[in-house]
């Protein structure tokens, strides 16, 4: 199409520069016959009406060639207009579809990492079965008094693993809090993927008690891929949600960003489920967070404006307001 429209132009320029040179011609021809005189009295009176026949027919032709000119440049015109829209039309639609291609290729490229990611915690836990339940070795029958001092390690060990383990999220969940809004670079990047796997070997392999504790990891982890990677965020919410204890303050920020970004894919009646889970307990702060991003240009607006979605925003305003008074 490049090419065809390069030709039009080519065509209506020149017929451009054709009509300059015929306009240039007729007007220097028009001054030599504006110069003739028709009224010298050397002249009779029958030269002058055929010098005066020959001027129409002159006249007369030059007109038919004026139209002949202007009828090619406005058929060039019309043709370079067709290919110009035309050429303008496929390029977008071959961007669009580059566009949706690189989209498909990027959502491919993030399912194969979650899969990754699936495999990896399959596998962790599968070793993590095959270590506890290996069977014991029975200790000698000719030396049964060690047998405490030997439970009484492993019982130490135990112990000292667990806060090992506790002291690990405390320190994960430290560093994410300080990259919260911060551009990081290719070190912090790594450092980052680093923890994330780190996170997934301990929720499965970790005690109990550290285990909560990784709820605010997932969820400084879903802040921090918020802006640039929606689908990997949603996952460390909804990982962070099943971790946190129900009807926290966490809990009901988790739920609060679920239904941001829900709205953000407009994904309203999913949004608003979020939502209303998240004010099931009254809390200042989301009521601050909901009074701004309900406004033009908020993560919640769409959902706000849109009906029958914005009766039920409505709605949890007058609660909020109800629960303030």
């Amino acid at each position: 199409m490049a090419l065809l429209r390069k030709i039009a132009l080519g065509l209506l320029l020149a017929a451009a520069a054709g009509v300059l040179v015929m306009a240039s011609w007729e007007l220097w021809n028009y001054r030599q016959w504006a110069d003739s005189p028709l009224t010298d009295w050397h002249i009779n009176a029958e030269d002058r009406a055929r010098m005066l026949e020959d001027r129409i027919d002159l006249l007369t032709r030059r007109v038919g060639d004026m139209q002949l000119l202007v009828l090619i440049l406005l058929g060039t015109s019309g043709l370079y207009a067709i290919v110009f829209v035309a050429s303008s039309y496929f390029s977008a639609a071959s961007f669009a579809r580059q566009a949706d291609q690189t989209i498909s290729n990027i959502q491919d490229q993030i399912g194969l990492a979650m899969g990754d990611l699936r495999e990896l915690q399959e596998q962790t836990e599968q070793r993590v079965r095959e270590l506890t339940t290996r069977p014991q070795v029975p200790a000698p029958a000719a030396a049964p008094a060690p047998q405490p001092v030997q439970a009484a390690s492993r019982v130490k060990t135990t112990a000292d693993w667990e806060a090992e383990a506790a002291g690990e999220v405390a320190k994960i969940a430290s560093r994410l809090a300080a990259w919260q809004d911060v551009h990081l670079d290719e070190r912090a990047r790594a450092e980052l993927v680093q923890y994330e796997f780190s996170a997934i070997r301990l929720e499965v392999s970790a005690a109990p008690i550290a285990v909560p504790a990784l709820a605010d990891v997932y969820f400084s982890l879903a802040l921090i891929y918020g802006p640039a990677d929606v689908a990997r965020s949603k996952f460390y919410l909804e990982r962070a949600l099943r971790l946190a204890e129900p009807e926290s303050p966490l809990a009901s920020e988790i739920h609060y960003q679920l239904a941001c970004r829900y709205a953000r894919s407009h994904d309203f009646p999913y949004a608003l489920r979020e939502l209303t889970a998240a004010f099931e307990h009254q809390s200042k702060t989301l009521d601050e967070k909901l009074a701004n991003d309900i406004e033009e240009g908020g993560r919640l607006y769409e959902l706000a404006s849109t009906a029958p979605f914005d009766k039920a925003v409505n709605d949890l305003l007058l609660n909020m307001s109800i629960g303030i008074g």
